[in-house]
C-alpha cells in the first residue's frame, strides 16, 4: 500500500497539468498487438476498434467489475463486422459512439480532427451572436453578461445578484480578489441575499468554486465529495509511476477496485473567510455542467440554499479527470474519464439528475428575476 500512496503524490499535479491542455492526445501504441491475428487481420477500422475496446475496458471507472466488462465486450464482434465495410472516419467515430452508448458525455466521447475543427468555426461564428438578447431582455440583469463573473447590488430588494459564467480566473481581476470585493460592499450595504447565476456556467476549476463555498459554509463542517481513481495502461502512459502503482494495488486484491483518494485535508495555516450570514440562492441552466455542477452538488448536499431554474444535464455523482488518446491506425481523438466522483449525500448516490427546488422558465429573464425579488428579495423593507 505504501508503493501505491507514493506513486500517487504526482497524480493531482499532473491531471490539474493535463486538464489545463486538452489538447494533449496521448498516441496509443499497438505493439502489445502486432501479434494478435485478430489485429493482424483487421483493417484499420478494426485495429483501432479492437484498441478502442480494450482501452475502454480498462480505463473508465465503470468497467472495474469483470461482469461489466464481459457486457462491454459482447459489444465487440458486431463493432468489428460493422467496421469490415466502413469507408471513412466519420462513420467509424458514429459505430465508437453508439457502441459507447450511456457512458458517452462530455467527459468521455469521441470524435475526428475535422469534427473538432468544424465545432470550433462553429464556436467562433456564434461567438458574436450567441446570446443575443431581445430588444426587452437588452439590458436585463440576467442577461449572459461577456465577463466570466460580475456582480450588481440592488439594495431596493437587499439582493447582491452574482452571475458566475465560466469557472476560471480573469487576467486582471482574479475571483479571490472579486469574492473579497463583492463581499466587502455586501457587509457595507447590509444586504440580506446573495443570488448566485450559474445557468450558463459550463465548467473549469474547481478551485473557484471552493472558493466561492467558503465565504458560504464553514469548511470544517462541509461535506465533501468522495472521488475514486481507476489505475490504467492509458493513464501509465501519462504518467510512468502510475504502470507500478497498478501493479501494486492489483497485487494486494483490488484488481476490482478503485483507489479511493484521499478526503481534503484542512491547512494548519488555512483561515476561514468571514461567513455570509444571509440567504443564498442558486440558479441552474440547461448549460450548468461539469465544475458549475459540482458548485451546485455541493449547496445541495450541504443545505447551503435552494436552487431554482431547470432540471440539470449532468449527474450529480459522475466521472471526470479526463485522459485524452489518439488512436494510431485512423487518428480518431477520444477522451475518457479515469475517476469517479460520489456526491457528498451518499444516500442521493444513485439519482441521475439534479431537479431545482423550483422550476423557473428561465427562457423568460423578467418573469425569473421578479420570481426572485418576490420570493427572496426583501422588498425595500
Amino acid at each position: 500500500m505504501k508503493k501505491v500512496l507514493s506513486a500517487l503524490f504526482l497524480v493531482a499535479a499532473w491531471q490539474m497539468a493535463l486538464a489545463q491542455n486538452v489538447s494533449m492526445f496521448k498516441l496509443l501504441s499497438d505493439s502489445a498487438y502486432q501479434t494478435k491475428s485478430e489485429y493482424q487481420m483487421g483493417n484499420k477500422y478494426q485495429k483501432d476498434a479492437i484498441m478502442f475496446m480494450d482501452m475502454v475496458a480498462d480505463t473508465h471507472p465503470y468497467y472495474i467489475k469483470e461482469v461489466r466488462r464481459a457486457e462491454w465486450f459482447a459489444k465487440k464482434p458486431a463493432l468489428l463486422e460493422q467496421c469490415k465495410d466502413l469507408e471513412n472516419d466519420e462513420a467509424f467515430v458514429d459505430a465508437l459512439i453508439d457502441v459507447l452508448g450511456p457512458l458517452r458525455d462530455k467527459h468521455t466521447d469521441i470524435t475526428t480532427v475535422k469534427r473538432m475543427q468544424e465545432a470550433k468555426l462553429k464556436k467562433n461564428q456564434d461567438a458574436g451572436t450567441a446570446d443575443i438578447p431581445s430588444d426587452r431582455d437588452m439590458e436585463h440583469i440576467m442577461r449572459l453578461h461577456r465577463s466570466y463573473y460580475d456582480y450588481s447590488i440592488f439594495p431596493e430588494y437587499s439582493i447582491c445578484y452574482l452571475q458566475f459564467n465560466q469557472c476560471a480566473n480573469a487576467s486582471d481581476y482574479p475571483f479571490a480578489k472579486f469574492l473579497d470585493d463583492m463581499f466587502a460592499q455586501m457587509e457595507e450595504g447590509g444586504i440580506k441575499t446573495l443570488v448566485v447565476d450559474v445557468q450558463y456556467n459550463n465548467g473549469g476549476s474547481s478551485r473557484l468554486c471552493d472558493q466561492l463555498l467558503q465565504h458560504l459554509y464553514p469548511i470544517d463542517k462541509m461535506k465533501f465529495f468522495t472521488s475514486y481513481l481507476r489505475f490504467s495502461d492509458l493513464m501509465a502512459a501519462y504518467n510512468p509511476r502510475i504502470a507500478a502503482a497498478k501493479k501494486n494495488w492489483e497485487d494486494d486484491g483490488h484488481k476490482e477496485e478503485l483507489y479511493q483518494k484521499p478526503a481534503p485535508v484542512i491547512p494548519a495555516n488555512y483561515v476561514q473567510p468571514k461567513q455570509f450570514e444571509g440567504q443564498v440562492v442558486f440558479v441552474m441552466g440547461k448549460r450548468t455542467f461539469s465544475s458549475a455542477g459540482i458548485l451546485l452538488t455541493m449547496a445541495r448536499d450541504n443545505h447551503i440554499g435552494p436552487i431554482i431554474g431547470t432540471t440539470s444535464i449532468f449527474s450529480p455523482s459522475h466521472y471526470g479527470e479526463v485522459l485524452p488518446y489518439k488512436l494510431p491506425n485512423t487518428g480518431v481523438l477520444g477522451s475518457i474519464s479515469s475517476s469517479y466522483f460520489v456526491r457528498p449525500d451518499v444516500t442521493k448516490t444513485d439519482e441521475k439528475l439534479l431537479e431545482p427546488d423550483v422550476k423557473v422558465d428561465l427562457d423568460d429573464k423578467e418573469a425569473s428575476w421578479q420570481y426572485i425579488v418576490r420570493k427572496y428579495g426583501t422588498n425595500g423593507k
